[in-house]
């Protein structure tokens, strides 16, 4: 899976992420986890991915990890900033 580029623009403010999709106006906002998710999803990461570089990056429990890394995909589902890849 990978972030959606095509008419969505973001910034980068004080380590936090506002992304914004120009077709629909939607938007969000991360702190600084999410900046963190969004940039590893640039190019394309798997779940496990994304869980790997919170554990790494904030030194907390893969549990808590993998909840806050739903959490986050969830929220770019909703607002159709995630493009999903196919089962391999």
């Amino acid at each position: 899976m990978k972030m959606r580029s095509d008419g969505v623009t973001w910034q980068e403010i004080d380590g936090e992420l506002v992304l914004l999709d120009l077709s629909t106006s939607a938007y969000l906002t991360t702190n600084a986890a999410g900046s963190l998710l969004a940039k590893v999803l640039v190019d394309g990461a798997e779940r496990g991915d994304l869980v790997a570089a919170l554990v790494g990056e904030y030194g907390i429990d893969e549990a808590r990890a993998a909840g806050d890394v739903d959490d986050f995909l969830e929220q770019l589902r909703s607002r159709d900033l995630l493009l999903e890849s196919e089962s391999k």
